[in-house]
């Protein structure tokens, strides 16, 4: 048992450093640019941290949740509250992201309702993500399904990324998906899960 916690440590050390390579691969663009202002690069690279975090914090709470699961055969009381949290507070995390991208809209010009109704499109999936999020709340089984559907369209945008499509998939599909992935978890291991009712629906 020593030894399990022991490697649960290491991979948590090393999903660390592959979130320290990544930020730095993702805002080189930013940190390479000398006429980008200092807090423009903090400002750029902050935004950027938050799907990895949840990219790489996923990661690393499915992994420590399968290893006490395949020990104690339970996971505690804990471990089930972050896993029941996680993937809930990630994809409202998530969802504001994604919207924050509709913001360009208001930089190109335009009448304020031709800027509103640009926004209104640019963010349409968002807002759509975001009224399926509160049935995704009480039902895993939904936020399981409406988030690997995101990252899969979300796919284009690696696909026709070009120079961008690593950075493009660090960000958008890989987070998606494992928030997607938690979901099914908190499906799926409800029995595991030390939190009654809680996570005891169908």
């Amino acid at each position: 048992m020593e030894k399990k916690k022991r490697y649960t440590w290491i991979y948590w050390i090393v999903l660390a450093g592959l979130y320290v390579a990544s930020l730095y691969l993702v805002g080189y663009e930013h940190l390479k640019n000398p006429s980008e202002p200092v807090w423009m690069v903090i400002t750029n690279l902050a935004l950027i941290s938050i799907p990895l975090i949840l990219l790489y914090g996923s990661i690393g709470l499915i992994l420590t949740a399968m290893n006490q699961k395949e020990v104690d055969g339970r996971i505690n009381l804990k471990l089930s509250r972050f896993l029941y949290y996680t993937p809930r507070i990630a994809g409202i995390l998530m969802i504001i992201f994604v919207s924050l991208f509709a913001l360009d809209v208001f930089t190109e010009g335009g009448n304020f309702w031709q800027e509103l109704l640009g926004f209104m499109i640019h963010a349409a999936p968002a807002i759509i993500l975001g009224i399926l999020m509160f049935f995704a709340w009480w039902k895993p089984i939904i936020g399981f399904i409406i988030f690997g559907l995101a990252a899969v369209v979300f796919l284009r945008f690696v696909i026709m990324g070009g120079d961008f499509a690593a950075g493009n998939f660090m960000i958008f599909v890989a987070p998606l998906a494992l928030i997607s992935a938690l979901f099914w978890i908190n499906w799926k291991w409800k029995d595991a899960m030390t939190m009654g009712e809680l996570v005891g629906e169908n």
